[in-house]
């Protein structure tokens, strides 16, 4: 099965959000997955396509099996709108919010697109890679606009990066003072990027001089406070659906049980750690494995909804 693309700019409070939608030849499920990307990347980064490596495409590959997926740009975000002023957690996620109600409500009428046929029972699905995840669970808690939510090397706990040879991982009793004058002996190729990735594809995501398509220049003020130790465990403590937690390797979190725990109200949790893989995901040989991870989420999140429904 083949899919196309359509941008569009969705008005929200604060501006407009840039998204992208890949359209299924055929939709196959009601499910529609809504990504969202962590801090420093755009919705491009579910669209990687890169000459000489292909398949890196998390997007088309969904849509490719018949489940529409949109990708969101954050308010403040890649060519979504920049407001002049600092944005908050709660202003983010209200714009989100905004978009996905919007764009569920076309996709149900049939008219986003005009040769996609109406998918009346539509399903939003939310997930989200790093910052994205949390930016989803936020929503979700706010404005419960997801049947499901999906956090992808989201930590909930306390960020820990990769520090390089000899460096001092930086207590959290020290202050976070401590945690960002230590952010120097950071090594975020070894935080981000797994060994066997491709060097070239690694030196273009890690390229700080010259942005990769995928890459955003700007990131919302609040994702300082995601260094924080449970910086929205508040948020996730409230979130009543299904939770899909996806942790790789070597990624950006403690303990993922630990992070499992802090859903103490969503009715389903599962959790999915992907060897031979980094942070970023979609890089990683094992790629794949998320992507069909999230795929069965999504539809055991339908078939929760139809049975829960037949039991009244």
């Amino acid at each position: 099965m083949t899919c196309r693309s359509v941008d569009r700019r969705i008005d929200v409070d604060g501006g407009r959000l840039a998204v992208t939608a890949y359209l299924p030849e055929s939709v196959t499920t009601d499910a529609v997955l809504f990504l969202f990307p962590g801090g420093g990347y755009g919705r491009h980064y579910f669209d990687l396509r890169v000459d000489g490596h292909p398949d890196h495409s998390q997007a088309r590959w969904h849509a490719e099996r018949g489940l529409l997926t949109v990708a969101v740009d954050h308010l403040g975000v890649g060519e979504s709108t920049v407001p002049e002023h600092p944005l908050g957690f709660a202003e983010v996620a209200a714009a989100g919010d905004s978009a996905v109600r919007a764009l569920v409500a076309e996709i149900r009428a049939g008219t986003l697109d005009a040769d996609l046929p109406a998918v009346p029972g539509a399903v939003a699905i939310g997930a989200g890679q790093s910052m994205g995840g949390h930016v989803v669970v936020v929503t979700q808690a706010a404005h419960d606009t997801f049947a499901a939510v999906a956090a992808l090397g989201s930590s909930f706990t306390q960020t820990r990066l990769a520090v390089r040879p000899g460096a001092r991982q930086p207590f959290r009793g020290d202050g976070m003072a401590a945690v960002y004058a230590g952010m120097g002996d950071v090594d975020f190729t070894a935080s981000f990027h797994w060994p066997e990735e491709p060097p070239e594809l690694v030196a273009l995501d890690m390229d700080a001089e010259h942005l990769a398509p995928w890459r955003s220049a700007t990131v919302p003020g609040c994702a300082v406070e995601l260094m924080e130790p449970l910086a929205v465990a508040r948020q996730a403590a409230a979130v009543r659906v299904p939770v899909l937690l996806v942790y790789g390797e070597q990624d950006v979190t403690v303990e993922p049980l630990a992070d499992l725990a802090v859903f103490r109200s969503a009715p389903d949790l599962s959790l999915l750690l992907v060897p031979r893989s980094a942070h970023m995901h979609n890089f990683a040989p094992t790629r794949h494995l998320v992507w069909a991870r999230l795929e069965s989420f999504a539809e055991q999140v339908l078939v929760r909804r139809r049975l829960l429904a037949d039991a009244g």
